[in-house]
């Protein structure tokens, strides 16, 4: 007859199979924590400055002129208008040939009024085996419930 083999009970542990060691969730914890907060992070909380970049985003970034016009309003809505009537016919670059575009806000600058601010952003156009570094002054307003963009302008 074969006697089964005792072993030692294990004193308030569990199976290591079942539970990840506590150094390790400390270490998820941390990191959905910190994703969580950068999300968070990227996102202004003032409405002047995330209406300059909603523009941004579709203008440049997306080079979505139709949908950039949602986001503007005034002398920028003429610009837009112009640019349309000027690219009407051509076929827009294919998302492979669309240059990839990372821009980052510098600083504000005063508006004429409490209603219109200023924003400078930089920036960075990669193409092909190129980069260009550009600034952009975006001036809203506030108009129609929220901030639009009132003009637009890039820098040397």
């Amino acid at each position: 007859m074969v006697w089964p083999t005792v072993r030692p009970a294990r004193s308030g542990r569990t199976p290591p199979s079942s539970v990840a060691p506590a150094p390790f969730r400390q270490w998820i914890l941390a990191s959905v924590f910190l994703v969580v907060t950068t999300g968070l992070a990227c996102e202004p909380t003032d409405p002047a400055r995330a209406g300059a970049e909603r523009f941004i985003d579709r203008y440049y970034v997306e080079i979505d002129l139709p949908a950039a016009k949602d986001h503007a309003v005034g002398f920028a809505l003429v610009k837009l208008d112009r640019e349309i009537g000027l690219l009407e016919g051509i076929d827009g670059p294919e998302s492979s040939g669309k240059p990839d575009v990372n821009y980052r806000f510098l600083t504000e600058r005063a508006g004429s009024d409490a209603d219109h601010r200023g924003f400078l952003y930089e920036l960075t156009i990669h193409f092909g085996g190129g980069q260009v570094v550009r600034r952009a002054l975006v001036t809203v307003q506030e108009a129609d419930g929220g901030w639009r963009v009132a003009n637009f302008q890039e820098l040397d």
